[in-house]
């Protein structure tokens, strides 16, 4: 396998797997993990869509890192109801 594979394969992981549960849960630390490697896996995809010659679908990764970042930005001061 080659570099780009592994790229790909991390992208998948990091960029979808990984954070899905952890963006819908109702803990602030463990959005801002899940918003974090949402981050890491959209530039791993970047990369690998990139290098593969799709710069208009590459477009689409930098999108997502932006909304990653608007992620962590709005919900820095979210309290959540009732937590002790």
């Amino acid at each position: 396998m080659e570099i780009l594979n592994w790229i790909e394969i991390i992208a998948v992981v990091t960029g979808t797997l990984l954070p899905a549960p952890l963006l819908s849960s109702a803990k602030m630390k463990q959005r801002f993990v899940g918003f974090i490697i949402m981050i890491l896996g959209n530039i791993c995809a970047f990369t690998a869509q990139y290098a593969a010659g799709l710069e208009i679908l590459s477009m689409a990764c930098i999108f997502w890192i932006v909304m990653s970042v608007r992620g962590i930005w709005s919900n820095k001061n979210f309290k959540t109801e009732g937590s002790y």
